[in-house]
Formats: C-alpha cells, sequence, structure tokens
C-alpha cells in the first residue's frame, strides 16, 4: 500500500518506485488519475481506479487514463486491504498487486509533543480553538478542506489566542452557511491558474463562498431600482429589497453568484426578495 504523495513524489525525482502487474488506485480525482499514469509509467500492466461517488476528475485526466488502459470503477466502497486485493463493501474482491490511495488528507502532526487530542488523523481543539495550555490551532490541522473553512478557523484562532492574551473571554463568532446548490457557479469559471496573483496580493483574489462580495450586481440589474446598499458605521453593509417596488421577477437572485437572496412570501400575489444577511 502506497500514498499518493509518497509515490508522486519518487516519480518526480526521478526514482523509480515499485509497483506491481496490477495496481488499484483507490480516488478518482485528478490526484488518482496522476496516480494512475505514474503507476503506467512504473511499468503496471493494469490500472484499476476506485472511488465512491462519479469520479470528480478533470475529462481530459479521466480520457488520459482510459487510453492507456486504465479502467475506473464506481460506486465502490473499501472494506479491507488485502495480499490479494481490494474487498469492497459488497463482498467483492478486486484483485492487485499494488494499492495507491488518493482519497483524504492528514496533516503531520509529528512536531507536537504525545497526548494531543487527535480525531481520524486531525487535532480536536476545544470551543477556542486550544488543544492544551497554549497551543492554538486552526485550518487543515483540524479537518483539511475548502480555502474559505480554513480562513475562517484561522481568523477565530486570531481573535480566540486575542482574548487569552487580554484576559478576555472568547465567543465564537455566529455562522451563516449558503447551501452549495444555491451558489451560481458560472461566475466564478473565469478564475484559472493564469489568474493567481503575485504572493503579496493573494488576499485580494475573489474566495467568496456564500457570503456578499458588494458586487453590486443585484443592484444594478433590478428593472425597478428597488435594491439599495446600505453602509455601516462599523464598516459592514447591507443590500435591501423595498417591498414597494420589488415585482417579484428574480433576477437579483439569479444574478447573485452567491446565493444570498431568497424568495419569501409577501402576503400578497406577488412576491419579493431579500438578503439573508450581505455583510461582509
Amino acid at each position: 500500500m502506497q500514498k499518493v504523495w509518497t509515490f508522486l513524489k519518487a516519480i518526480n525525482r526521478g526514482e523509480k518506485p515499485p509497483v506491481g502487474r496490477k495496481v488499484i488506485v483507490i480516488g478518482c480525482g485528478n490526484s488518482g488519475m496522476d496516480a494512475a499514469v505514474g503507476a503506467y509509467q512504473m511499468g503496471a500492466e493494469q490500472v484499476i481506479c476506485i472511488d465512491v461517488q462519479k469520479p470528480a476528475a478533470f475529462e481530459k485526466e479521466i480520457l488520459h487514463v482510459e487510453a492507456l488502459g486504465g479502467q475506473l470503477m464506481w460506486p465502490v466502497a473499501t472494506k479491507e486491504i488485502t495480499a490479494e486485493g481490494i474487498i469492497t463493501t459488497t463482498g467483492q474482491l478486486i484483485p492487485g498487486d499494488t494499492v495507491i490511495i488518493t482519497v483524504g488528507e492528514s496533516p503531520d502532526l509529528t512536531f507536537l509533543p504525545e497526548g494531543m487530542p487527535t480525531e481520524r488523523g486531525c487535532l480536536k481543539p476545544d470551543k477556542e480553538y486550544r488543544i492544551g495550555g497554549k497551543i492554538f490551532t486552526a485550518g487543515d490541522t483540524i479537518r483539511p478542506g475548502r480555502l474559505v473553512d480554513a480562513i475562517g478557523a484561522g481568523r477565530e484562532a486570531a481573535l480566540s489566542v486575542d482574548a487569552y492574551l487580554s484576559g478576555a473571554s472568547f465567543a465564537p463568532a455566529a455562522k451563516t452557511v449558503i447551501p452549495s446548490a444555491r451558489l451560481s457557479t458560472a461566475y466564478f469559471k473565469k478564475c484559472s491558474a493564469t489568474d493567481i496573483p503575485a504572493a503579496n496580493e493573494d488576499y485580494l483574489r475573489c474566495i467568496s463562498c456564500g457570503t456578499c462580495r458588494d458586487c453590486h450586481m443585484c443592484q444594478k440589474s433590478c428593472p425597478e431600482n428597488a435594491i439599495t446598499r446600505t453602509a455601516k458605521q462599523d464598516g459592514t453593509f447591507e443590500y435591501v429589497s423595498d417591498e414597494r417596488k420589488c415585482i417579484g421577477c428574480g433576477i437579483c437572485s439569479g444574478i447573485c453568484p452567491c446565493g444570498i437572496w431568497t424568495m419569501v412570501n409577501n402576503a400578497q400575489p406577488i412576491n419579493m426578495y431579500k438578503t439573508e444577511k450581505a455583510a461582509q
């Protein structure tokens, strides 16, 4: 059994990590496709990639693996890894000499003293983002995930450290989570690797996910001029729809890339939209 980063790093260093004739790759993301290609380069005769869901890899990556003779199987859940291969949760044996795992990530915690609270390979802090004494943690050390989650947790951890140093009590901020189905991802597809800014300007990059970006798109697109933007003294802002002007056309909801507008019943034949909270 090999982990994908160990396997691929060895290949990138010009080494030739050994693989068997039949290789099983657990995970059909882009990393899984890289591992499958690497396995063929190392001499594998057959590579089977399995996943619990539809492959998330780019189409060109999947086509590349399939062109080499690779096979993708899903939904397949792993119950056990044996010397003969993979045993699925349904009892099926998928024969294989080598298994490469490309799902899941876990932080390297070897630098920490023993006894730190952990759960499934990650640190398990308390509500103040502390894992004992004066050690605070956030981001991928807690749970590998999205960039916005890591940034949010980092901010909360920083506030907790500030409260600790000043002798004040720490209260986690209330979170507003917008369902992913309401996000209009079409507005984010224009972003690509070529748009990545310089390191000292990275904070300017759009990483919005479910919070108002203050892009004014709803305000500018409203045909009835029913939406106004209000700036508050604390530096936040709010977009408000005037129900006397709103005709319930839904343009604001359709054009908002962050999904913050919601249709509500106005107790009249027409509908209106309102923001859940447009504050940054």
